[in-house]
């Protein structure tokens, strides 16, 4: 299992799409200027009324109006040209001075020439108007805190009814280093309410060298002084270099001192960065900034509404979906701190890896390339490192789910979900570690071009720690604590710990582990699981249980130092003091092979077998028959092949048959079961090659053997058989019977052989 979706990539969309949001309120910060200010530069009413009680000169004229005391404007004039019929005077050389509404602004308006009309109160320059904003007083200059705002327009309109300055003619504005234009105004001067009417322009140009010029572009600017709103109708689009920003509104909310403090812009709110290396680009429904107005610095960004975010590379489509996405800021300049993104999180990677080339590259690596990874969660928290450029951390608030699919068709989806995910990034922005509490899930699913059989793999537990390997954010080990839990089909096992290792797709269980399957249960020190071949391997104090046929067989136990469980093959080796019983049968050797597809058992090391024997008939005077009692038969060779079909066992090498007071000895011995309630007995047995019987008192040879345990009888043959008795003497025939219960003999000639007998005489 792979990296889960890299993680890095979704901070750097969500950097880039505050880029663009930090860009737009630049520009929203420069629009303030020259919409105006009172201390640090209020909108100006550009012209005003003159009212018919002008005193006139023919040299000029100066005209004071005042409001309870208070000086609002004064208009001075060169000189007065004429009187026109209807009213109309037409001024020279003029300049207005507003002073606003409590006397505490100074703006200038100055124009070559304009119409006055005394009977409607209507003024009109046809000329070019100079207006400054926030201008100094007389013979003063500005504190570096403050700066004025020049605008430039022409064919400019006041009427009295309504009290309406406007214009339909280009605007131009400038102030530091804030310039832009705009295609016609109107400006209510009671209201102090200013509109700019199409063709709105901003440009910024920041401070350094290297800073890159800032442009707003609106169709509509209104400004409401009364409100401290500023309302961009659109489209609105910001422009910084290769990042760009649009929507089809925006408002900003000024404080009293017209310093700004939020701005909303409305939906679908769009956002881009068009770099050849990695374009990306955001929509949202709304976005919401709001600022520190004492250093004009962001303090909290919030996108809603579906909002997305997708960011193409070399190899892979990044994507992040939510209905909402905060981030908070902090310094100057602002830098992003936390933030927190809900409502249907979803952040997926899709890879554009060709095939071939992917799975070549993963052969080198030992990693998986995956095709797609998708990380859904209802709510997730991050927070950035201290430079505000990386993440150092990401947690989903509550259960998280992680979907991975591997490029190769031969591996189907890995699902991981938790209570809680938490993932951390190194000073690079690189993920490390990613850590599942409150309860976790990976789900391994076949893939489509699976072997036939193959089947869905499931583990829980209840804490999970995925490491990975920064520079490729690819899955190293997932390490699962606390209740572990396995599930393969049938095939189930538990453990305190587990240890799962990508590149080998191999599962290590300790504390406590055990696995099972429907025909056997096994524990051990330490337990592996590879997922791909569905091999396990235990190690360490070896406790295993094989069940019987349908639970009629009392199930067989093994203790071994080692346990190897081929599950494709269906075989089970043990290796190491290996001991196995069922009943009163037991089986030691070094190692020992159990194939339950052909139900056969076999050891290619030394073997030992114990197994009780078949009793024998015994005549008895008061009795019709009686089950003579006897003790166990042993058994020892180089090699044991037991098949369960004919419960037939067979011994090779060195093989040694000992009853309680019978050794059997030859190179090799078939021997038959029969069953006896839980256990097998013994019932009779065929020896082969250099046969050696010993019993107390006399011993034998032969080529051939064969033994009943019922009647304790041998039968022994070939070489030809020869036996030697302590008292009796030597014995040949052509076969030779004798009983291990007593010291019966028979022999046999046949036609064409001659029965000797030896005895000796005396002592």
């Amino acid at each position: 299992m792979d990296s889960i979706a890299q993680f890095a990539k979704r901070r750097k969309l969500i950097m880039r799409l505050l880029a663009s949001a930090i860009a737009l309120t630049l520009m929203v910060i420069a629009g303030s200027y020259w919409l105006g200010r009172d201390d640090s530069g209020k909108r100006a009413q550009p012209v005003f009324p003159v009212a018919k009680n002008v005193q006139q000169q023919a040299s000029g004229y100066t005209f004071t109006r005042s409001d309870e005391g208070r000086q609002v404007f004064t208009i001075h004039a060169s000189r007065t040209v004429a009187f026109k019929e209807g009213g109309a005077t037409v001024l020279q050389g003029v300049q207005v001075e507003v002073f606003g509404k409590d006397g505490t602004r100074r703006d200038l308006l100055r124009t070559g020439q304009c119409d006055y009309n005394s009977q409607s109160g209507d003024l009109f320059s046809s000329g070019s108007v100079e207006i400054e904003l926030n201008a100094p007083p007389t013979g003063m200059q500005l504190s570096p805190a403050t700066r004025s705002v020049m605008l430039e327009t022409s064919h400019l309109y006041f009427r009295q009814q309504g009290s309406i300055v406007e214009s339909e003619q280009p605007v131009r504005f400038r102030s530091g280093s804030i310039s832009g234009s705009a295609l016609g105004m109107r400006y209510w001067t009671r209201e102090s309410r200013l509109e700019l009417k199409s063709n709105v322009r901003v440009d910024f140009q920041p401070e350094g060298a290297s800073a890159q010029p800032i442009s707003l572009i609106a169709t509509r600017a209104r400004y409401e002084k009364d409100k401290g709103e500023i309302g961009l109708s659109g489209p609105v689009e910001v422009i910084q270099g290769t990042h760009r920003a649009a929507a089809a509104s925006a408002t900003l909310f000024l404080d009293a001192r017209n310093r700004l403090t939020r701005a909303i812009f409305e939906g679908p709110v769009r956002a881009s960065e068009q770099s050849a290396s990695a374009p990306i680009s955001a929509t949202a429904g709304r976005l919401t900034a709001e600022f520190n107005p004492e250093a004009a610095s962001l303090r909290r960004a919030v996108a809603e509404g579906n909002v997305e975010v997708e960011s193409k590379r070399n190899s892979s489509v990044n994507r992040m979906e939510a209905q909402r996405v905060e981030i908070a800021f902090a310094g100057v300049p602002a830098r992003p701190q936390e933030g927190n993104a809900s409502g249907g999180v979803r952040i997926t990677q899709e890879a554009l890896t060709v095939l071939s080339e992917a799975l070549s590259s993963s052969a080198k690596s030992g990693k998986v390339p995956f095709s797609q990874r998708e990380l859904s969660t209802a709510e997730m928290r991050f927070s950035f490192q201290a430079s505000g450029k990386c993440l150092r951390d990401a947690d989903t608030v509550g259960p998280g789910k992680l979907v991975m699919v591997p490029l190769d068709p031969r591996l189907g989806p890995r699902t991981v979900t938790a209570g809680r995910m938490r993932m951390n990034f190194d000073l690079l922005n690189r993920l490390e570690t990613m850590r599942g509490e409150g309860g976790t899930r990976i789900r391994f699913e076949p893939g489509r071009n699976a072997p036939a059989g193959s089947l869905a793999q499931e583990a829980t537990a209840d804490l999970l720690v995925a490491r990975l390997d920064p520079p490729t954010e690819s899955v190293r080990m997932l390490d699962q604590t606390g209740n572990f839990q396995f599930q393969e089909g049938e095939r189930h096992a538990t453990a305190d710990q587990a240890s799962y290792v990508t590149a080998t797709e191999s599962l290590t269980l300790t504390g406590k582990p055990q696995v099972w399957d429907a025909e056997m249960r096994a524990r051990a020190g330490k337990i592996m699981l590879d997922l791909a071949s569905g091999r396990a391997e235990g190690l360490s104090r070896v406790e295993s249980t094989h069940t019987g046929d349908a639970g009629t067989e009392e199930p067989t136990s093994v203790l071994a130092d080692r346990v190897i469980v081929e599950r494709r093959g269906q075989t089970v080796r043990y290796e190491g003091h290996v001991r196995a019983w069922r009943g009163t049968d037991v089986v030691e050797s070094a190692a020992l092979e159990i194939l339950r597809a052909e139900r056969r058992v076999s050891s290619g090391s030394q073997v030992l077998t114990s197994h009780m024997q078949a009793a024998a008939d015994v005549k008895k005077p008061s009795e019709t028959s009686n089950q003579a009692q006897v003790g166990p038969a042993t058994i020892r060779a180089d090699h044991l092949e037991y098949l369960d079909q004919g419960r037939k066992a067979i011994y090779r090498g060195h093989v040694r048959l000992q009853t309680e007071n019978t050794i059997l000895e030859a190179d090799r011995l078939d021997a038959y079961f029969k069953a006896s309630g839980n256990s097998s007995e013994l019932e009779r047995a065929i020896a082969d090659g250099n046969v050696k019987i010993t019993q107390p008192g006399r011993r034998a040879t032969g080529g051939h053997a064969e033994y009943f345990s019922a009647d304790g009888k041998i039968v022994l043959s070939g070489g030809p058989p020869a036996l030697y008795d302590e008292e009796k003497g030597f014995t040949s025939g052509q076969s030779l019977t004798f009983y291990s219960h007593d010291d019966r003999l028979v022999v046999s000639g046949g036609d064409k052989s001659t029965t000797i007998s030896r005895h000796r005489i005396g002592q």
